[in-house]
């Protein structure tokens, strides 16, 4: 989608946000309207209601939302004084609150008329009243929220919902939703046995199964392989560190209450890692180094810890322990173009394996320019990494597009952004350049003419935290993983009691050439332990009667092809092996 055309789509979806406002007042008159923005696929406006409408009432705001387009004809821009405004509003303490702001900011106050509903808003809305077609939005659901979206500030209520510029499209969308909740990593996650949470442990701390980890160790087996062809070294770093570490890297201020602390029984305030990066820049200072040495590529699969907001931690997309991929290199400034191409092709490598790539973009997240002050580093160095990684895109080819205010703390950044099953963008893999954090650590080596130099480290990000990406990515396979990243590659499954010991030989056969195994022998029916196998996804069912004891073979039925053929042992062994080790994507 061009930026043209979402820049269309968030004025229809904001202009729809209007219109909910305005058919909330006429059902329920008392309610205080906050703020309405546009969102990724829709849009929501929260409201202080004296009593809420229920999830029954949306039917009538809609109705009322239909009705009311149908007499209005524009979005009518007013600016007027911070009193008129206050005088406008002077019964809702949120919009005054906003007003205040906006005058303290200098700002202009405006307020937008359609109808008889007038609303403060600094704009954005659709040019013409007939871009708003009133079969292309759908009211979605009622929820909680917080003003501000803070917590500690009034709870008020959010009504949601779902619009488009045509019927087609919401339609199209609708069905969309409907896949997903067929996909939905949840529901698969259960049903294959992958993860499970426990009250006892705390909200946000996911505990993985078996089956679970097995596709956890192959992606960090698969990132490890591609990335020891560029010398990435893996190393190890504990769980909590001193706060002055991140004092000192300027994580302490960043993450403020989501830090975990932790106080030992001698009193020493430890905190559990928001990061990894600060420890890693210690392993470097731990001996001189010399031009020679650059780069030096450290790279580690790690838990680092965050104090989600209760109301927003939900499955493995929002938690508090947090399994990140992370890597840093450390090197000359004349390094890091190889560096950063080199990271972009292990990229590349991972998500071909996964057939996701090819459908994403690239940001290039760059500072927001009137807020310098969010940033550490100097504005050098903060040019110099953004003229290289423009260069980069370019000779790479990446097309990226520049995006103001979206950088890290400590420097600009290339995110790889991915869709998800329901088509929104995600930020997985990330290729950072960081000339302030050395720097702040006092990190050195001695150059070509003896004098110390400060590198430069390069963060990167190959699929980001494993908990969010397995969720993306069950969601993206719908839990029918490759056979090299499936839990279960191939079930065994005997007709009767008769045909146990053969496919117990069978399975030790498997089993020792590395493919992973199970046999389903319980007392169900044999169509019920095959619906079974086919409800866990497995990449392969192999049925064992007297024919196949007879000939020493088993029938083998392909999930992603329904084809069944019957097979020697022996030649099927090598024919997953082949499919595991070129990770195939579909089985055949």
């Amino acid at each position: 989608m061009n930026d043209t055309r979402i820049e269309q789509l968030e004025k229809v979806r904001h202009s729809f946000a209007h219109l909910l406002a305005a058919a909330v007042l006429v059902h329920f008159p008392d309610a205080k309207p906050t703020i309405g923005p546009a969102t990724e696929n829709g849009f929501f406006y929260d409201f202080a209601f004296s009593e809420p409408p229920i999830q029954s009432d949306l039917k009538k705001i809609e109705k009322t939302m239909r009705s009311l387009l149908q007499s209005w004809t524009s979005f009518e821009r007013r600016v007027v004084s911070k009193e008129e405004a206050l005088a406008l509003f002077a019964d809702n303490p949120y919009k005054i609150e906003l007003i205040n702001g906006i005058a303290e900011e200098g700002e202009e106050i405006t307020l937008y008329t359609s109808g008889e509903f007038t609303d403060l808003c600094k704009g954005g809305h659709v040019e013409s009243i007939d871009e708003l077609k009133s079969d292309a939005f759908k009211l979605t659901s009622i929820s909680g929220s917080y003003w501000k979206a803070d917590e500690t500030n009034d709870s008020l209520t959010r009504i949601s919902g779902i619009a488009f510029e045509t019927k087609e499209a919401l339609e199209e969308y609708k069905e969309l939703l409907e896949d997903a909740k067929k996909r939905d990593h949840r529901k698969i996650g259960t049903e294959m046995d992958l993860y499970t949470f426990s009250d006892l442990v705390g909200a946000g701390l996911p505990l993985f199964t078996p089956k679970g980890t097995i596709i956890r160790n192959e992606l960090q087996n698969a990132l490890v392989e591609f990335s020891k062809d560029f010398g990435m070294q893996p190393v190890t770093i504990p769980h909590i560190a001193k706060i002055d570490l991140y004092h000192k890297s300027g994580h302490a201020e960043k993450f403020g209450n989501e830090l975990f602390k932790v106080v030992g029984h001698y009193g020493q305030e430890f905190v559990m890692k928001p990061v990894n990066c600060p420890h890693h820049t210690q392993i470097y200072a731990s001996k001189p180094r010399s031009y020679r040495d650059l780069p030096v590529r450290y790279m580690e699969s790690t838990m680092q810890y965050r104090d989600e907001k209760p109301g927003e931690i939900g499955g493995l997309t929002r938690v508090r322990a947090i399994t990140c991929d992370d890597g840093h290199i450390f090197c000359r400034p004349d390094q890091i173009k190889e560096e950063a191409k080199n990271i972009a092709e292990i990229i590349k490598r991972l998500y071909t394996s996964l057939g996701m790539y090819g459908d994403h973009w690239i940001s290039l997240s760059v500072r927001d320019p009137l807020h310098p002050e969010k940033y550490i580093g100097t504005d050098e160095g903060w040019d110099e990494a953004e003229k290289m990684l423009v260069e980069l895109s370019d000779e790479l080819e990446l097309g990226a597009r520049r995006m103001e205010g979206e950088a890290a703390l400590y420097g600009p950044k290339l995110d790889f952004m991915f869709k998800d099953s329901l088509g929104r963008e995600r930020q997985l893999s990330t290729i950072q350049i960081d000339f302030a954090m050395p720097s702040r650590f006092g990190l050195t080596y001695i150059n070509e003419s003896g004098d110390e130099e400060t590198p430069v480290m390069i963060h990167r990000a190959i699929l980001g935290s494993y908990e969010r990406f397995l969720a993306i990515l069950i969601e993206h396979f719908a839990g029918k993983f490759p056979v090299w990243l499936s839990p279960t590659q191939f079930v065994l499954v005997p007709i009767s009691e008769a045909h146990r010991e053969e496919t117990h030989r069978v399975a030790e056969e498997l089993d020792k050439a590395g493919i992973r195994v199970e046999i389903f022998d319980d007392n169900n029916s044999l169509g019920k332990r095959i619906r079974r196998a086919k409800l866990e996804r497995i990449p392969y069912i192999g049925v064992i009667g007297d024919k196949e004891v007879e000939s020493h073979t088993v029938t083998v039925e392909s999930r992603d092809t329904d084809s069944k053929e019957v097979l020697e042992t022996e030649t099927f062994i090598k024919k997953l092996k082949e499919e595991i080790s070129s990770r195939k994507l579909k089985t055949s």
